[in-house]
């Protein structure tokens, strides 16, 4: 029997871009402090019940405004964490960036990469217990239709 290939969260990497009012981006890894991610699509659906179809309906996806929730704890002099807390009192462009999601394929060979501008929202730079690590968490909300590419997984 042939077991599964799982992807793993660890398998899927992150970068921003900590330099977006610059011509050619600076892209950070957003590794350091965060141990969890969730991906939202907040797609719009649309149901259309056609009398052609006998009180069943047809569903259409219409719309969706994706975001990357990352979570974890507070690693100060990282440079991807000082520049997204450095922005959280900032408003409109300040909060602008640029977004990398990488993830390795089933061949193990190939990569999946999507890139896209974000908002940085709902910042939260510290949280929890006096003795933990201070809790973090920051959303990438898409502004527009992220662009997919694909590549290679390079060896290390």
């Amino acid at each position: 029997m042939n077991q599964p290939n799982l992807l793993v969260t660890y398998g899927i990497s992150l970068e921003i871009n900590t330099t977006p009012v610059e011509e050619a981006p600076t892209w950070t890894s957003l590794c350091a402090g965060f141990n969890n991610i969730t991906e939202a699509l907040n797609e719009v659906l649309q149901q259309y019940f056609f009398l052609c179809q006998k009180w069943f309906a047809n569903n259409y996806v219409t719309g969706m405004a994706p975001v990357v929730t990352l979570t974890g704890v507070r690693i100060l002099g990282d440079a991807a964490q000082e520049f997204i807390f450095g922005n959280k009192y900032k408003l409109l462009k300040n909060r602008e960036t640029q977004l990398q999601i990488t993830r390795a394929n089933a061949d193990d060979k190939t990569t999946s990469i999507v890139t896209v501008p974000v908002t940085m929202q709902n910042i939260q730079e510290y949280s929890g217990g006096t003795t933990d690590g201070a809790a973090i968490s920051v959303e990438f909300a898409f502004n527009g239709e992220p662009k997919l590419t694909s590549g290679t997984v390079s060896e290390e």
